[in-house]
Protein backbone atom coordinates (compact mmCIF):
# COMPACT_ATOMS: atom_id res chain seq x y z
CA UNK A 1 0.00 0.00 0.00
CA UNK A 2 1.21 3.11 -0.76
CA UNK A 3 0.22 6.82 1.33
CA UNK A 4 -1.46 9.29 0.03
CA UNK A 5 -1.34 13.30 0.58
CA UNK A 6 -2.97 12.51 3.93
CA UNK A 7 -0.74 9.93 5.04
CA UNK A 8 -3.94 7.70 4.48
CA UNK A 9 -2.98 4.32 2.79
CA UNK A 10 -4.18 4.12 -1.07
CA UNK A 11 -4.43 1.03 -3.10
CA UNK A 12 -1.81 0.91 -6.12
CA UNK A 13 -3.35 0.89 -9.20
CA UNK A 14 -1.32 -1.17 -11.73
CA UNK A 15 -0.56 1.05 -14.41
CA UNK A 16 -1.10 -1.00 -17.53
CA UNK A 17 -5.23 -1.07 -16.06
CA UNK A 18 -4.75 2.79 -15.18
CA UNK A 19 -3.41 3.79 -18.83
CA UNK A 20 -6.35 2.23 -20.23
CA UNK A 21 -9.44 3.01 -18.31
CA UNK A 22 -7.57 6.75 -17.54
CA UNK A 23 -8.01 8.33 -13.62
CA UNK A 24 -10.35 7.22 -11.59
CA UNK A 25 -13.07 9.85 -11.77
CA UNK A 26 -14.32 11.17 -7.93
CA UNK A 27 -17.57 12.59 -7.24
CA UNK A 28 -17.12 16.63 -6.95
CA UNK A 29 -19.84 17.02 -4.96
CA UNK A 30 -19.96 15.70 -1.92
CA UNK A 31 -21.97 15.33 1.18
CA UNK A 32 -21.96 18.37 2.34
CA UNK A 33 -23.04 20.13 -0.47
CA UNK A 34 -25.79 17.49 -0.54
CA UNK A 35 -27.16 18.48 2.90
CA UNK A 36 -26.98 21.98 2.21
CA UNK A 37 -28.93 21.59 -0.42
CA UNK A 38 -31.92 19.62 1.23
CA UNK A 39 -31.50 22.95 3.99
CA UNK A 40 -32.61 24.80 1.13
CA UNK A 41 -35.08 22.83 0.35
CA UNK A 42 -36.55 22.76 4.10
CA UNK A 43 -36.45 26.63 4.05
CA UNK A 44 -38.49 26.80 1.15
CA UNK A 45 -41.06 24.30 2.07
CA UNK A 46 -41.08 25.61 5.37
CA UNK A 47 -42.15 29.05 3.77
CA UNK A 48 -45.62 27.86 2.50
CA UNK A 49 -46.48 26.58 6.55
CA UNK A 50 -48.35 28.48 9.07
CA UNK A 51 -45.70 31.09 10.57
CA UNK A 52 -48.33 32.69 12.81
CA UNK A 53 -52.08 32.93 13.15
CA UNK A 54 -52.67 30.79 10.15
CA UNK A 55 -50.69 33.40 7.52
CA UNK A 56 -47.89 31.76 5.97
CA UNK A 57 -44.47 32.95 5.47
CA UNK A 58 -45.34 34.13 2.14
CA UNK A 59 -48.04 36.31 3.84
CA UNK A 60 -46.52 37.34 7.09
CA UNK A 61 -42.94 38.25 5.99
CA UNK A 62 -41.41 41.33 3.47
CA UNK A 63 -37.85 41.80 3.44
CA UNK A 64 -36.74 38.12 5.28
CA UNK A 65 -39.18 36.57 3.05
CA UNK A 66 -36.65 37.61 0.16
CA UNK A 67 -33.71 36.77 2.15
CA UNK A 68 -35.43 33.07 2.42
CA UNK A 69 -35.85 32.44 -1.05
CA UNK A 70 -32.68 33.59 -2.13
CA UNK A 71 -30.98 31.08 0.53
CA UNK A 72 -33.55 28.23 -0.68
CA UNK A 73 -32.45 28.79 -4.49
CA UNK A 74 -28.77 29.16 -3.90
CA UNK A 75 -28.63 26.10 -1.51
CA UNK A 76 -30.72 24.00 -3.99
CA UNK A 77 -28.27 25.14 -7.25
CA UNK A 78 -25.35 24.58 -5.19
CA UNK A 79 -24.43 20.81 -6.46
CA UNK A 80 -25.19 22.02 -9.43
CA UNK A 81 -22.53 24.82 -9.54
CA UNK A 82 -20.18 22.72 -7.50
CA UNK A 83 -20.18 19.69 -9.89
CA UNK A 84 -20.37 21.58 -13.15
CA UNK A 85 -18.22 24.51 -12.47
CA UNK A 86 -15.82 24.86 -14.88
CA UNK A 87 -14.02 27.38 -12.63
CA UNK A 88 -12.16 26.05 -9.84
CA UNK A 89 -12.73 29.31 -7.69
CA UNK A 90 -16.25 29.54 -8.62
CA UNK A 91 -17.85 26.98 -6.28
CA UNK A 92 -16.36 28.48 -3.17
CA UNK A 93 -17.15 31.73 -4.50
CA UNK A 94 -20.32 30.43 -4.19
CA UNK A 95 -20.52 28.72 -1.10
CA UNK A 96 -19.10 31.70 0.66
CA UNK A 97 -21.65 33.68 -0.65
CA UNK A 98 -23.96 31.29 0.24
CA UNK A 99 -23.05 30.59 3.89
CA UNK A 100 -22.57 34.09 4.82
CA UNK A 101 -26.30 34.62 3.18
CA UNK A 102 -27.75 31.83 5.37
CA UNK A 103 -26.30 33.74 8.49
CA UNK A 104 -27.98 36.44 7.62
CA UNK A 105 -30.70 34.58 7.61
CA UNK A 106 -30.37 32.80 10.38
CA UNK A 107 -29.58 35.84 12.85
CA UNK A 108 -33.22 37.68 11.78
CA UNK A 109 -35.07 34.40 12.27
CA UNK A 110 -33.27 34.53 15.93
CA UNK A 111 -34.41 38.34 16.22
CA UNK A 112 -37.92 37.31 14.98
CA UNK A 113 -37.78 34.29 17.97
CA UNK A 114 -36.56 37.00 19.88
CA UNK A 115 -39.16 39.28 19.21
CA UNK A 116 -42.27 37.24 18.74
CA UNK A 117 -45.21 38.01 17.06
CA UNK A 118 -48.66 38.02 19.63
CA UNK A 119 -49.71 35.43 18.10
CA UNK A 120 -46.92 32.62 18.34
CA UNK A 121 -44.71 31.04 15.69
CA UNK A 122 -46.15 28.30 13.91
CA UNK A 123 -44.45 24.95 12.91
CA UNK A 124 -43.04 26.90 9.43
CA UNK A 125 -41.01 29.50 11.83
CA UNK A 126 -39.33 26.24 12.74
CA UNK A 127 -38.60 23.88 9.76
CA UNK A 128 -37.36 27.28 8.33
CA UNK A 129 -35.16 27.87 10.97
CA UNK A 130 -33.83 23.96 10.67
CA UNK A 131 -33.28 24.36 6.76
CA UNK A 132 -31.33 27.91 7.68
CA UNK A 133 -28.49 26.09 10.73
CA UNK A 134 -28.05 23.52 8.02
CA UNK A 135 -27.48 25.55 5.26
CA UNK A 136 -25.35 27.93 7.17
CA UNK A 137 -23.49 25.20 9.03
CA UNK A 138 -22.98 22.60 6.28
CA UNK A 139 -22.02 25.40 3.75
CA UNK A 140 -19.34 26.87 6.27
CA UNK A 141 -18.11 23.08 6.41
CA UNK A 142 -17.74 22.57 2.41
CA UNK A 143 -15.87 26.09 2.54
CA UNK A 144 -13.64 24.65 5.33
CA UNK A 145 -13.06 21.47 3.05
CA UNK A 146 -11.86 23.32 -0.38
CA UNK A 147 -9.65 25.70 1.34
Amino acid sequence: METGRKGRAVASVDPEISALTGPIPRPRVKAAEWVVAVGGLTVFSGLFMDWSNGVSGFGSLSVLKLILLAIAAGAVALPVVVGTGAKPDLPIVWETFLSTLALLGTLLLILRLIWTPSGGLGTGFFVVAAGSLLVTFFGWRSVAREC
